[in-house]
This record gives structure tokens, sequence and C-alpha cells, in this order.
């Protein structure tokens, strides 16, 4: 560490907007420069800025080469081992055939956040992107975009609405072009329930301070908006033991406890925020306190 305030960079894709994005990072930002340290957020399309430590917070499920080769630069990277969070590398649910599976099922994005992140960076770095900007926000340029991508066939449908997961009765009900996409994945609907509610847990982490929270829906795709509250149950050893393979220091997993086996449902390095920054107020003052420790757990 270098002498007086540390420099903690955070590492981002540059079509990312980390300060303006609806991340948890942006409230961690504030609670971090409280603490005496410095916080940079740097893109890879931005001059090198040394740091003591860097957070690799790329909103991609697989890290660009770009941001691989500037993370490299930096002698302590917090998520660094975090390159790959597609879904088919930890699910234990998904279903390969029409004839593979009996009951419900949901049809997903193998990218993370239904491949949004993806497919805005797709949208803005194209050609046509690029001369749209010109004349339209970014904004306005990808919501177009995902108006005629919400009505491509399934076969080439490249991501799908934020919260709006497909749940179908039996195999037979899904699209035929689903099981021909690549980009999308098919997984036995296992839910947690309580009552007639949907529930899931989310267990949030940085270094060795965690938040536990469960969420309960009518909705059987459960969103970050519906009921939240606290939880103190413990979480389950198997997914400390996943969080350990996968490299996690920083993230937030979404899981189940379904007939008394854990199931996780997602994996994410870029935590989202709701609009109500009060929602999030005892989770920041835990996570926050985890980058100390988590610098001393890498050194």
């Amino acid at each position: 560490m270098s002498a007086g305030r540390p420099t903690l960079a955070i590492l981002t894709h540059s079509t990312d907007d980390v300060r303006n994005g609806g991340y948890l990072i942006q409230l961690m930002i504030r609670k971090w420069e409280s603490m005496g340290f410095r916080v940079a957020v740097v893109s890879d399309a931005d001059k090198f800025l040394p740091a003591d430590v860097a957070l690799l917070h790329v909103d991609q499920s697989i890290v660009p080469d770009s941001c691989r080769s500037l993370a490299e630069r930096y002698p302590l990277v917090l998520n660094g081992r975090v390159l790959d969070i597609r879904k088919r590398r930890f699910s234990q649910l998904l279903v390969d055939n029409p004839a593979g599976y009996p009951g419900e099922v949901i049809v997903k994005t193998d990218l993370n956040y239904g491949g949004w992140p993806e497919f805005r960076r797709e949208t803005l770095e194209s050609k046509i992107g690029r001369l749209l900007v010109r004349y339209s926000s970014g904004e306005k340029v990808c919501s177009r975009f995902q108006w005629l991508e919400e009505r491509t066939p399934w076969r080439w449908r490249r991501m799908l609405p934020v919260g709006q997961y497909h749940v179908y009765a039996t195999t037979d009900q899904v699209p035929g072009g689903v099981w021909d996409n690549p980009n999308l994945i098919v997984e036995r609907f296992v839910s947690e329930r309580a009552g007639k509610n949907y529930c899931c847990r989310h267990w949030l982490f940085f270094g060795d301070q965690e938040v536990t929270r469960l969420v309960t829906s009518s909705h059987p795709v459960v969103k970050a908006d519906a009921k939240l509250e606290p939880s103190s149950e413990p979480v389950p050893e198997e997914l400390r033991t996943i969080r350990a393979e996968l490299g996690f220091d920083y993230g937030k997993f979404d899981y189940g406890i379904v007939d008394g086996r854990v199931v996780l449902y997602d994996v994410n390095r870029t935590p989202g925020a709701t609009a109500d920054p009060a929602r999030h107020t005892e989770t920041i003052e835990v996570l926050s306190k985890g980058l100390p420790a988590a610098l001393e757990q890498v050194r």
C-alpha cells in the first residue's frame, strides 16, 4: 500500500456507466471515500491510472480481453478470477432437450441480466449504433433496438427483457427455436415457496462481510423490487465453496432452499441497486467494511 490515502480503481468496460447505472457499488463509493479511500472509476478506454488495488466491476458475463489486460496492470485485483459468469458454468438445473424433464421449466439467457449488458455494448459499438448516437442518446438507441429484438424469432434472440424470463408448465410448451439458440437456456423451475408466494434468497458479500436477505413475490420470477426483508439464516456451506471456486471477492448469489436442498439461481459480480438508496442502507454499512479485510486477504 502507498503512503497516505490508499487508492481503489474500479475497473469497468467503456460502455458501462458505474456512477449512474444503478449499481450497488455507487453507494459503496461514497462510503469508502468517507473511510479515507480515494476511489476512481477506470475503463478500458481510459488512460491508465495507478492504484493500490483494483476491483474488477465489468458488467459483462465474459470479461472482454481489453478489460483483462487493464486488470493485469494492477498489483492487487479483487474479483480478478471472476472472468466468466455464464449460467452454463454453474447451473445444476439445465434441461438439454424437450424430452429431458417432465415438470415446469423456465427459459433464461445464458448471459447475466437477460443478456442486456452485452446487447447494449454490441448496439453502441455497431456501425449503425455509432451513427444513431450522433442524433439521439445511447439509451434511446438501445431501447429502439431492444424493441426490435423482442420481435425477433426465438432461434435468434440475443437477450430477454430484465425480469421477463418465461415459465412453462411443460417442455412441450417451450418455443422450438429456444432449443436451437445458444444464447438461451432451459432450466427446471425449482422455486422455494412460502405459502402462495415465491421466494429468492440473496447473499451479498465483500471480503469477510456479508448480508443475507429474503425476497418474496406472488410472481414466479421474483424481481429485486419485490418484498424484501433481512434474513438471519446461515449461508449454506456449499455456496461458500462455490464462491471460493469461482474466485468471488465481491458479489451476489441468488438461491433458494427447496426440500432441504440448496438451489443456486444466479451469480453476479456487479450487483444492482434500486432507485431508493434507503433500501440499501444496512447493506452498504456492512459490505463497505469488507474492503480493508479483502485487501489483507489478497496481499
